[in-house]
C-alpha cells in the first residue's frame, strides 16, 4: 500500500484514525494494540507472504532482547548473545538483499524450473533490521529498557516509517507511547500533520513523478546521449530523488503527527550544503546518525585503542599529520561509507557510490584540518564570503551528482557511459539516434524544481512555528532567503485544499518510492 494511493487516503487512513480515537477512550494498551495490528495490515497488503518474515524478525529480536535485559534468565554471556543476534539479523538481510539477486541471475541464465526471479525483496527490510539491531545494542549496554511485546512491535512496525524510514531510535518513540497522556486525536496535531503530509505528497506526485520519465529514459541508454541530453538526464534524476525522498520523509512525519507522535527530521535541504560533511548532516539524517553511532564510532574507537597500544598519539595534533589523518579519519570514514554503499544495494555501482563519498568526506575533513592549522589567515577573508559559499554549494552538488549517477545506473559501465556523455565523449552518435531528447516541458520543470530547491524554504521551515525548536537543525534556523510560515488559518486551508485536489487529479497511477528498494 502506498501513501500516494486512493486506497490509503480514503480507505486505510480514515479507518486507522477512527479506530485509534475509539481505542484512546479505553486504555493505552488498546491504542498500542490497534496501531500494531493496523501497521502489520499495512505491510501485509503489499505482499502477505513477507508478513511472516516481519513477524518472525520481531519475535526473534524480542526474545533476544529479553535475554539481554535479563527478563529471561540465562547463563550465556551477554556479548555472545548480542553478536549472535546481530549475525542472525544481518544473515537474513544478506540472504534477501544479496543472495536473491544472484539466484535471480542464475535462474535467468540457466532457465531452471524454480523461478527465483519472481521473488521480490521484502520492503523495508533494511530499515526494520537496523532499527532492531540498534535496540539490541543499547539493551546490552544498559541504555534501553525491555518493553512488552505489543509496545516493541509498534516501535518496529509503526506504519509511517516502516517502509523507508526515518530510522527511529527507541529513546525517541517508545517514551511517547509510555507517557500518561490523552491519546485522543487533537485538532492541532491533525492540522499540522495533514499540512505536513500534503506538502510531502505534493513533492512526490507533482514534482518527483513528473520529472521521473526524463531520468528513466536518459538512464535507459546512457551510451547514446550527447552532452546536453546526458546533463539533463542526470539533473532530472537528482531532482527526482530529492523530491521523492523528501516527499516520503515529510509524509511520514505528517502521518505520525496526526496521532500526536513526533518523528525526527530526516531531510534538511541537502542541495544547499556548502560541503559534503554538511550534505550528510542534511540527507537521510537518521541514517547518518545511525552509522555514526553504531558503525563509525566503534571503528574509530577500535583504531584509537590500537594506536594507543602501539604508543602512537590520537590527539588533534596527530590528526594534522599525514599518517595520523589516514589512520584516525580516512580509514574509519572509508570503512563506514563502504558499508553504507553496500547497504544501499548488491551491485558494484553501490560500492563505487559509497567509496566516492568516502573520498569526498576524507578530502573535506582534510580541508577542515588545514583550516584549523591556518586559523586566522583563512578566517580573515570575509570579503569573498558569498562567493565562497556559492562555490561550496556548486562543488558539493557536482560531487553529489557524480555519485548519484552510480546510485541510479544499472551498473558501473552504465554509470561511466553517462559520465562519458556528460563529458561530450559520445559525439560519434548521430543526433537522430539519440535515445533521449529533452523537451521544453522537461527543461521548464527542471528550472522550476531547482528554483524550489535552492530558493525556497523547506517544509520544517514553513512549519517552524509549530515544530519544537529542538527538532529543527542549525541549518533550518540559520538559513535566510524567502520566508513562508504556515498558520492554522482559512487561507492556508484553502491553498492546501486546492493543492490536494490537484494531487488527486494527477494521482491516477501511483508510483513507488525510490527508497523502497533499500
Amino acid at each position: 500500500m502506498l501513501f500516494n494511493s486512493y486506497m490509503f487516503l480514503f480507505g486505510y487512513l480514515p479507518v486507522v484514525l477512527l479506530g485509534y480515537q475509539i481505542a484512546a477512550t479505553w486504555h493505552r494498551r488498546a491504542v498500542v494494540a490497534w496501531l500494531s495490528l493496523m501497521s502489520l495490515l499495512f505491510y501485509g497488503c503489499w505482499r502477505p507472504a513477507y508478513l511472516f518474515l516481519l513477524c518472525g524478525s520481531i519475535l526473534f529480536n524480542y526474545l533476544a532482547g529479553s535475554l539481554l535485559s535479563g527478563a529471561i534468565p540465562t547463563q550465556l554471556p551477554k556479548r555472545l548473545l548480542l553478536w549472535a543476534a546481530i549475525v542472525c539479523n544481518l544473515g537474513a538481510l544478506c540472504y534477501f538483499k544479496y543472495l536473491f539477486p544472484l539466484l535471480n541471475f542464475a535462474a535467468v541464465v540457466t532457465d531452471v524450473s524454480h523461478r527465483w526471479q519472481d521473488a521480490v525483496l521484502p520492503l523495508g527490510i533494511s530499515f526494520f533490521t537496523f532499527t532492531q539491531i540498534a535496540y539490541l545494542v543499547d539493551l546490552e549496554q544498559g541504555a534501553a529498557r525491555q518493553q512488552d511485546l505489543a509496545s516493541y512491535s509498534l516501535f518496529v512496525t509503526f506504519f509511517p516509517h516502516l517502509i523507508a524510514g526515518p530510522i527511529l531510535h527507541h529513546a525517541e518513540i517508545m517514551p511517547q507511547f509510555q507517557t500518561h497522556r490523552d491519546y485522543r486525536l487533537k485538532a492541532h496535531d491533525l492540522s499540522v500533520g495533514a499540512s505536513w503530509f500534503i506538502m510531502g505528497l505534493c513533492k512526490k506526485v507533482l514534482l518527483a513523478d513528473k520529472i521521473a520519465p526524463a531520468a528513466i529514459t536518459a538512464f535507459a541508454d546512457p551510451g547514446s546521449l550527447h552532452a546536453f541530453s546526458a546533463w539533463v538526464g542526470s539533473l532530472a534524476y537528482a531532482l527526482q530523488l530529492y523530491f521523492d525522498f523528501s516527499g516520503y520523509s515529510d509524509m511520514a512525519i505528517g502521518l505520525a503527527r496526526l496521532f500526536g507522535i513526533e518523528f525526527p527530521l530526516n531531510f534538511s535541504s541537502p542541495y544547499k550544503s556548502e560541503s559534503i560533511i554538511d550534505f550528510w548532516q542534511r540527507w537521510h539524517m537518521t541514517l547518518t546518525r545511525y552509522i555514526m553511532s553504531y558503525v563509525y564510532n566503534p571503528i574509530a574507537v577500535a583504531i584509537n585503542r590500537r594506536r594507543v597500544r602501539q604508543g602512537k598519539k590520537i590527539s588533534r595534533k596527530a590528526t594534522a599529520t599525514a599518517e595520523g589523518f589516514l589512520s584516525l579519519v580516512a580509514l574509519p570514514t572509508t570503512m563506514t561509507m563502504f558499508l553504507a554503499g553496500v547497504w544501499h544495494g548488491a551491485g558494484l555501482q553501490f560500492l563505487v557510490f559509497g567509496l566516492l563519498h568516502a573520498v569526498y568526506l576524507s578530502i573535506n575533513h582534510a580541508w577542515r584540518v588545514r583550516r584549523q592549522t591556518k586559523g586566522k589567515a583563512v578566517e580573515g577573508r570575509r570579503a569573498t564570503a558569498m562567493l565562497t559559499r556559492l562555490s561550496g554549494v556548486a562543488t558539493t552538488f557536482l560531487a553529489v551528482l557524480v555519485a548519484q549517477i552510480f546510485f541510479r545506473a544499472t551498473g558501473v559501465q552504465a554509470a561511466l557511459a553517462m559520465l562519458g556523455g556528460m563529458l561530450g565523449l559520445h559525439r560519434h552518435v548521430p543526433l537522430a539516434l539519440q535515445a533521449y531528447k529533452p523537451t521544453h516541458g522537461t527543461l521548464l520543470l527542471l528550472l522550476a524544481g531547482y528554483i524550489i530547491v535552492w530558493g525556497m524554504p523547506n517544509t520544517q521551515q514553513i512549519l517552524s512555528r509549530f515544530v519544537p525548536s529542538s527538532e529543527l537543525t542549525s541549518f533550518d534556523r540559520a538559513e535566510g532567503g524567502v520566508r513562508i510560515f504556515w498558520q492554522p488559518r482559512a487561507a492556508w486551508g484553502l491553498v492546501l485544499g486546492l493543492v490536494f485536489f490537484l494531487i488527486l487529479v494527477k494521482m491516477q497511477d501511483p508510483s513507488t518510492f525510490l527508497y523502497f528498494q533499500f
